[in-house]
């Protein structure tokens, strides 16, 4: 596969993953309690949130490809953690998807998947790689920002996703009951859609400069020389 033909099928991913998930997002239920897992759109806004990441998946070499030779040994390493970042969360809304619906139907395993209950977001084990997935997704903004190769808005996207998603997860603690009701119906607003939105937009904007990527596979060496210190 050329190069060119790398970037714009990683473009058109992150494109087309960033209505999936405003789409799957916006129509999931507004709470994670068994009765909103019983409902029917559950499984539905988790089906479609695993086509995006899915697609995030595909589309996250291209992005990296793309900046390797500006991105030094922070971005290969913020790399790797952000595709074992992109993996867990794919895992997380595949298993919400089908496994936590089944489980939620039958009583005797309802409380498993509660909220706070031990099988809430899968296997304790793999619920470890959270903290690191989290860190990992600002850290490669950090590391395309350092690139300069997409532009800046795209990066800074990347690396305010996590606070914001922080800062609105604690001001929601603090809201009254009704008016965080409120503002989860009819429509999911929550803190962890304005998170993946705010990312998703971020690799989008990228993914459009890797889709107009026309004649990159001649631009690579250049931004590797320019990389290098040669005019």
């Amino acid at each position: 596969m050329s190069a060119t033909s790398l970037y714009r099928l990683s473009g058109l991913a992150f494109l087309v993953a960033l209505p999936l998930q405003v789409i799957g997002l916006l129509i999931h239920p507004p709470g994670e309690e068994i009765r909103h897992v019983l409902e029917s759109t559950y499984s539905l806004a988790h089906i479609i949130v695993v086509g995006a990441w899915l697609l995030i998946l595909l589309g996250l070499p291209g992005l990296y490809v793309y900046q390797a030779s500006r991105a030094g040994k922070l971005g290969l390493i913020c790399f790797a953690f952000l595709m074992i970042a992109a993996a867990y969360h794919f895992y997380l809304v595949l298993y919400e998807a089908f496994v936590t619906p089944i489980l939620a139907k039958d009583v005797a395993t309802q409380r498993l998947v509660g909220p706070g209950g031990d099988l809430a977001h899968g296997a304790e084990v793999v619920a470890m790689l959270f903290m690191p997935s989290i860190i990992a997704i600002p850290l490669f903004g950090v590391a395309s920002l350092r690139a300069g190769v997409f532009p800046r808005l795209s990066a800074w996207l990347q690396i305010v996703s996590v606070p914001i998603w922080l800062a609105c997860a604690l001001l929601f603690s603090l809201l009254p009951g009704r008016i965080e009701d409120a503002l989860l119906a009819p429509v999911n607003f929550g803190p962890i859609t304005v998170f993946y939105t705010i990312l998703t937009l971020g690799y989008a904007h990228g993914g459009y400069v890797l889709w107009n990527a026309v004649g990159a596979e001649r631009d690579v060496p250049v931004r590797l020389t320019t990389s290098q210190g040669v005019s």
